[in-house]
């Protein structure tokens, strides 16, 4: 499969067969325009709009916003609810976590998580291939907070998003905040690209940090 990093927390996966799925897609006023994309599968995991913006993606994709268990093909998909801050969503509401299992291979995308999961909500994220975790802070977890997550769920790769990029209009923090915190725990590679293909037979043993680039940097 393909996975490519649109900007923000918006992500494309392509695979194999196929289908192409697009996790939360943003609004234009963050700061960045998306092109028109095809998408088979969109995955919203809140309602907010740097995260559940439908415009520019062509008719025809089947839309997953709510929790629940889905199967689109032979791709499995489970949305976890949890919550968007540490008060049980009545600050900033509720979140879902979206575990995909495709290709032999296990992708979660934490979404805006605002808090650090329970024992239960770990079990249920169980082993994890591809991580997708938000690191910028103030809305979501922090740093700190998020590297506390990849200690515990040590996923093979660890892809940090929900930071401040060039043209971000958020003010949330860096992304070195959390390669800086993570240190030597991790192995930890700057991409200098938007995207890069991984199979199940080739990834590495030990957890690694993928700092990417955005698509829309450069434009």
């Amino acid at each position: 499969m393909k996975i490519q990093w649109i900007a923000h927390s918006c992500f494309k996966v392509y695979l194999e067969s196929g289908k192409t799925l697009l996790f939360d897609p943003f609004d234009d006023s963050i700061g960045y325009t998306r092109e028109d994309t095809q998408a088979d599968v969109v995955l919203v995991s809140h309602g907010h709009y740097d995260h559940s913006s439908l415009a520019h993606i062509k008719e025809g994709y089947q839309l997953i916003n709510t929790p629940g268990t889905f199967e689109v093909d032979s791709i499995k998909i489970e949305g976890l609810p949890c919550y968007h801050d540490k008060e049980e969503g009545k600050k900033r509401g509720e979140n879902i976590i979206f575990k995909v299992q495709a290709e032999g291979l296990t992708l979660v995308h934490l979404g805006d998580l605002g808090h650090i999961p329970s024992e239960e909500l770990y079990e249920k994220i169980g082993q994890v291939d591809i991580l997708f975790i938000p690191v910028g802070g103030f809305y979501t977890i922090d740093a700190q907070e998020a590297l506390t997550i990849c200690k515990r769920l040590e996923p093979n790769i660890i892809i940090p998003m929900h930071y401040k990029t060039l043209f971000l209009n958020l003010d949330i923090a860096p992304v070195y905040n959390f390669t800086d915190a993570a240190g030597s725990y991790f192995d930890r590679s700057r991409l200098g690209s938007n995207s890069f293909e991984i199979t199940a037979a080739n990834k590495k043993k030990r957890s690694r940090i993928v700092v990417m680039e955005n698509s829309l940097d450069n434009e």
